[in-house]
């Protein structure tokens, strides 16, 4: 049986992931919801502290590694223009308070290590698996449609040439395309 590390988990799931994606996120990469990369940009839907720990979950659940993480790409960004314009008010609601569950719980003031360990705790005991779900699922979303994602780790072939449906992932590059 291979073994494999997170990276290449993710890598592997967000191959399969277009079948699995809602609705919701369907239309939000449809209407191309990406992140202001503007450097006075303020948030709309969360406030300064639940962007900090969108910001640190989402690096937990991809972190940067040889390639850009989470942080990298602001993908803190993109879940906030997410929650204003595409998420239900019910969406919307179960988002911030799963975020604000773990703001409660000083979640920013951990290293790494321990938000990773945090993290891995709360999924263990049940009670916020579909949160950690979601938004693992908005973090993906949000990491390999940015410019980041999609040039830095997928592959990328801006003007696409000759199709071929089987090749071996290792003869180009090692890396899923984004084309």
């Amino acid at each position: 049986m291979e073994k494999i590390d997170r990276r290449e988990a993710i890598k592997r799931t967000t191959m399969i992931m277009g079948c699995a994606l809602s609705g919701t996120l369907i239309s939000a990469v449809m209407s191309g919801c990406s992140a202001d990369q503007s450097t006075d940009w303020s948030p709309q839907a969360l406030n300064r502290n639940q962007l900090a720990v969108a910001a640190d979950l989402a690096e937990v659940i991809l972190p940067a590694t040889s390639t850009p993480g989470a942080k990298d790409a602001q993908v803190e960004r993109f879940i906030d223009s997410l929650a204003l314009g595409f998420l239900s008010p019910e969406e919307k609601e179960f988002l911030l308070s799963g975020i604000d569950h773990l703001q409660s719980q000083a979640f920013t003031t951990l290293s790494f290590n321990e938000q990773n360990d945090f993290i891995t705790e709360l999924i263990a005991d049940g009670e916020h698996t579909g949160f950690f779900r979601l938004f693992k699922q908005y973090t993906l979303l949000g990491f390999f449609t940015s410019e980041i994602g999609a040039t830095q780790v997928l592959n990328y072939d801006p003007i696409p040439g000759i199709y071929s449906g089987c090749e071996n992932l290792e003869d180009v590059g090692g890396r899923t395309w984004a084309t």
